[in-house]
């Protein structure tokens, strides 16, 4: 393998495909409970004027009231991170060369894709593979031995996160036998 010529892992067709499905699945379902919510919502307002009128306790109508909205403004939450998530399922490349691996996010912004885990490390600064809650991640950092400077401290290799890839089990295989500084706990 040269320097020419990486090896490119993305996520299948068919993970792209389900992640569509999943995207757009929880989109149609969140849009039919807010246009449930807005329907409703009339009546629910219809009623609390009508127990205040009559001089009942209000107090549980609009507890419904306040917990409808909160439950969709959560749920609005979920659909903008399911936005996210499928972006990341397009978006992500992990290239492999022989100078190191560079996870790269191409559908967000590059102060956002940073955040969420794109960058470049080379194999010695690769010290840590790992599992996260939702991505699988690549840590970085100074190897053991080496002489940390200013400059370098300043400018650390940054922690590489990617969601999914197929062809995962070759990934690790390549990332295990090219990283010479990988520790495991």
């Amino acid at each position: 393998m040269s320097v020419a010529t990486p090896l490119v892992f993305r996520p299948s067709v068919t993970q792209r495909t389900l992640g569509v499905l999943l995207f757009a699945g929880s989109w149609l379902v969140g849009i039919r409970a807010l246009f449930l919510l807005l329907n409703n919502l009339p009546r629910l307002t219809a009623a609390l004027r009508q127990a205040s009128a009559g001089g009942e306790p209000t107090r549980a109508l609009w507890l419904w009231v306040v917990a409808s909205v909160l439950l969709c403004l959560v749920a609005g939450l979920l659909l903008c991170l399911s936005l996210v998530g499928l972006i990341l399922i397009e978006g992500t490349q992990v290239l492999v060369d022989e100078v190191g691996i560079t996870v790269d996010h191409t559908g967000l912004p590059r102060p956002l894709a940073r955040r969420l885990g794109a960058g470049h490390l080379p194999w010695k600064h690769l010290l840590t593979v790992e599992k996260g809650p939702v991505f699988f991640i690549l840590g970085g950092g100074t190897p053991p031995g080496e002489a940390t400077d200013s400059l370098h401290a300043l400018n650390l290799p940054p922690t590489l996160k990617f969601l999914l890839v197929d062809e995962l089990e070759r990934l690790i295989l390549i990332i295990l036998e090219r990283s010479p500084n990988l520790t495991f706990s």
